[in-house]
């Protein structure tokens, strides 16, 4: 895993040009918002996102809109945006999303990679001009219930994450795990005891090197049958299928099954807010966020952290207690 950069999953500059007064708090997994109805992810179906759900559904709502990662603070610890606005980053590749016919806000969530400078030195220096994942990210309609999906275009991929060889698989579980980790934190007002946020990586990486033991379910991705592996972790789960051919795709969920979902390749990103056809910028990410509250995917639990998440506190410090 030692390709990945610390800030991988950071959203840079994710609130450019946002008044104070709508931004959420830089080292939040969540913006400002009522807190979740308890009630509210028991209200729905676990198969409202299933393959069976699409032709019941109705038209999706279009309302669009995006911001980039909610997670900023990350079990990294701490944004490393720079002060200025990274480049615009295009998006020269497949994207998949929840299936059209579920209604639901729909956002860009982050990008991985894309804003690094290329290093010629390295040979990495095409996949230093674009990203190689964009992350997606939708809640059904009326509820706290979600989804963060990230396509990661197969070949390059491979080429920015394992240059020296190595199992794509497992770098792609880290993704999915890393990101996994980073939305089930509670707000930001929870203390975080010592030692936790780099157990929780240390957690991630370890359960995406054993990425063969994860449970198999079956997806749908434009009306295929694929196969895919998750891992569930402190009320939410994670998981990815390598079924397709130009692109892994890595799912997020919280609130719903990790069975059966129903996934299609974006063909009408207005839905989402942006144009594909044109760079995106962090910065009118972070207005559409602004404008849009309900375009965040909030975590299981907001006011204190889960058994599992506490379970992996440093010894010295659950001694301590």
């Amino acid at each position: 895993m030692s390709t990945r950069t610390p800030d991988t999953l950071q959203a840079a500059a994710s609130e450019a040009d946002v008044p104070a007064s709508e931004a959420p708090a830089s080292d939040a997994p969540a913006p400002d918002a009522p807190a979740p109805d308890a009630g509210s992810r028991d209200a729905v179906s676990p198969d409202a996102v299933s393959a069976d759900a699409v032709s019941a559904a109705g038209a999706d709502d279009g309302t669009g809109g995006g911001h980039s990662a909610d997670d900023a603070e990350s079990v990294t610890g701490g944004s490393s945006g720079s002060a200025s606005e990274p480049r615009p980053v295009p998006v020269d590749f497949p994207v998949y999303g929840l299936h059209p016919r579920i209604p639901g806000p729909r956002w860009v969530d982050f990008f991985e990679g894309g804003n690094v400078g290329s290093d010629a030195g390295s040979g990495r220096a095409e996949v230093g001009q674009a990203p190689w994942a964009l992350w997606l990210g939708q809640r059904l309609a009326d509820t706290e219930c979600g989804l963060r999906i990230g396509s990661l275009p197969r070949l390059r991929y491979e080429r920015a994450m394992c240059p020296g060889g190595g199992d794509p698989h497992a770098e792609v579980a880290f993704s999915a795990a890393f990101g996994l980790v980073n939305l089930t934190l509670p707000d930001s007002s929870v203390p975080r005891p010592d030692g936790l946020i780099e157990s929780l990586l240390a957690h991630a990486e370890q359960h995406a090197r054993r990425y063969e033991k994860w449970k198999r379910v079956t997806w749908r991705v434009d009306g295929m049958s694929v196969r895919a592996r998750i891992w569930e972790f402190a009320g939410g789960w994670t998981g990815f299928t390598g079924d397709l051919d130009d692109s892994y795709v890595a799912v997020i969920g919280i609130g719903v099954a990790p069975e059966e979902l129903s996934l299609a390749r974006v063909t009408d990103p207005t839905s989402y807010g942006v144009d594909f056809s044109v760079p995106i910028s962090f910065a009118d990410l972070g207005r559409h966020r602004a404008t849009r509250p309900e375009a965040w995917l909030p975590p299981p639990r907001r006011d204190a952290f889960d058994a599992e998440q506490l379970a992996l506190l440093p010894e010295d410090h659950t001694n301590a207690q």
